[in-house]
């Protein structure tokens, strides 16, 4: 079996514009991404990842966490950890970004990506 690290590095697009300083200052970061994104790229814990800001390349890191979770399940935390004001602005970025594609986004599921920078 081949471990996860030894792939390709997979590409994350951070696009949400309170994120940048965060993205750039904190050790550890969250994303969140679709589910079609997660299966096409394959994504699991232990891939590398190249992390972009924009078109801009900030880094490459390595995924910790890759879980399927819903907006109802969003915290304060998650919030916080991934540059945004509060868990409202989370859940209306997530909606419509993220789960723009979801007939019920309420109900939808999308993927929670925790990295650290290598």
């Amino acid at each position: 079996m081949i471990p996860p690290n030894a792939a390709p590095p997979k590409t994350l697009v951070i696009d949400y514009p309170a994120a940048e300083e965060k993205l750039r200052k904190q050790y550890v970061y969250q994303a969140y991404l679709p589910e079609a994104e997660v299966q096409r790229q394959r994504i699991v814990p232990g891939n590398r990842l190249i992390v972009k800001f924009r078109d801009d390349t900030v880094g490459e890191g390595q995924a910790i966490l890759v879980e399927p979770t819903t907006l109802e399940r969003l915290s304060a935390y998650d919030a916080m950890i991934g540059g945004f004001e509060d868990v409202e602005h989370l859940r209306k970025h997530v909606a419509a970004t993220v789960l723009r594609a979801a007939k019920k986004p309420a109900e939808a599921s999308f993927y929670r990506l925790l990295f650290r920078w290598l």
